[in-house]
């Protein structure tokens, strides 16, 4: 694209003007409203104080060069066609910075740490344009979250998160976008309403950090609160958290009318209410799979490597991600696994696996071509497993192990796609693969397409 080249330059220089924050003195900020001082030097969460009492994070709210590769994209795209073949629309939602949507808020010495509106806009922008250019619909929420209006905002003061009212004008884009493709004249509707409850106070990490340098009580992170019920019965509250999972179908995958939400804390917080807005604008029942501290991968990758996404896949997939989330940030792997996942074109290996005095399934691979692109599916049979490390052997006595790892907080499946790059060219003996825990009768190992 040719504004890539002018974009990173303007990054070059933006990154050289942060480099002036070396010799800032105390007199170059301005005075506090609350009496905070050194937030720029806190440890774990650096931070400036803007005006009317909005806070914003250095690394992540001022923040403009947010790594979106080719290969990135490309991947993006696969992964949207690997869903398209089997019915599920992916919506991709990057949430812009708390800065980029307030600008008028912040600090003069924002400029000092490198921010420049118009950079920062530009950068958001061409992400939204390069994933549409490989057919990925990528919502632009920038223009309805940007405002000059800090009476009702869309972030929270002293938070990161957006507000009820942010998420509200993002469910709106949201669902007028899906409302508006070719296949929503094929769903069944449902009327949802979304009814004020009053105010809620939440829980806030940033507030709480910020506080400890700050003299005067930091604006209360309070919004006001909503729930959205079907309107056809008042008592019907909508399953916004995803805690019934899809029953599963007869006879293979099939497609349900609704809408499944994979992301992170925007979307799994609870007074916001986006699941809520998003089922109402859509007029279709969400699933919330959102997981907070997820970051990018932590609600997708359990929810389509699981049996449940294959047994009943939704019409639509949206998956928010705010644009500091790099996609790339831990390689090929994550995204190779969703494609995978996505395709679900696997078929088990031809000689069936056996589970060792150790415990561990070990795979004869010998009479399989193990092809460029393929990857080897391995199912502990047990939907609690969250540790897996495999030990590949080939025939001239190699070995190569590798190894994943859940956390703690991420929904566990049993269920490992293992990209198989730069052992495809290798003659693979046998696979040994232990599991933290394993199911002999139902463990299985399949290969699968890309």
């Amino acid at each position: 694209m040719k504004t890539l080249p002018m974009i990173r330059s303007l990054l070059l220089a933006a990154a050289s003007a942060a480099l002036l924050t070396s010799a800032l003195t105390p007199s170059a900020f301005a005075a506090s409203a609350f009496g905070c001082k050194h937030l720029e030097d806190n440890p774990t969460l650096p931070a400036v104080e803007g005006k009317d009492g909005f806070f914003f994070r250095i690394f992540a709210d001022l923040r403009m060069q947010h790594p979106f590769t080719d290969e990135v994209t490309t991947m993006m795209g696969q992964l949207s066609d690997a869903l398209k073949a089997h019915g599920t629309t992916l919506i991709y939602v990057p949430i812009p910075t708390k800065s980029v949507t307030l600008p008028t808020f912040l600090p003069e010495e924002a400029a000092m740490f490198g921010f420049d509106e118009a950079i920062a806009s530009r950068v958001y922008e061409d992400q939204i344009e390069r994933l549409t250019a490989k057919n990925v619909i990528a919502v632009d929420l920038l223009s309805a979250l940007k405002t000059t209006d800090g009476s009702d905002p869309p972030f929270f003061r002293s938070d990161f998160h957006w507000t009820s009212t942010g998420a509200r004008k993002a469910a709106e884009t949201i669902g007028g976008l899906i409302k508006s493709l070719p296949d929503y004249a094929d769903v069944t509707p449902v009327n949802y309403e979304t009814r004020a409850i009053g105010a809620e106070l939440a829980v806030s990490g940033m507030r709480r950090e910020l506080q400890a340098y700050c003299s005067a009580s930091l604006p209360p992170v309070i919004s006001a609160a909503f729930e959205t019920v079907e309107v056809a019965s008042a008592d019907a509250t909508l399953d916004i958290f995803g805690d019934d999972p899809p029953a599963p179908a007869d006879g293979g995958a099939s497609n349900s009318d609704e809408v499944a939400l994979v992301g992170t804390s925007f979307s799994d917080a609870l007074v916001p209410n986006f699941s809520g807005f998003l089922a109402e604008h859509t007029s279709l029942p969400v699933a919330n799979f959102a997981l907070t501290g997820g970051n990018q991968f932590g609600a997708i990758t359990p929810y389509l490597t699981s049996k449940e996404f294959q047994a009943e896949r939704p019409r639509y997939l949206v998956w928010e991600n705010p644009i500091y989330n790099n996609l790339a940030q831990f390689g090929t792997g994550p995204l190779t696994e969703l494609i995978a996942a996505a395709r679900n074109d696997c078929a088990p290996i031809t000689n069936k696996p056996i589970v060792d005095a150790a415990g561990a399934l070990v795979a004869d691979l010998s009479p399989d071509r193990i092809g460029a692109k393929q990857v080897m599916l391995a199912d502990a049979g047990d939907t609690g497993s969250r540790d897996i490390v495999l030990k590949f052997t080939s025939k001239d006595g190699r070995t190569f192990e590798r190894e994943v790892h859940r956390g703690d907080r991420v929904r566990s499946t049993g269920r490992y796609f293992i990209p198989l790059e730069s052992l495809d060219s290798l003659e693979l003996q046998t696979v040994e693969i232990k599991f933290d825990r394993l199911s002999k009768d139902a463990a299985a190992v399949s290969l699968c397409n890309l």
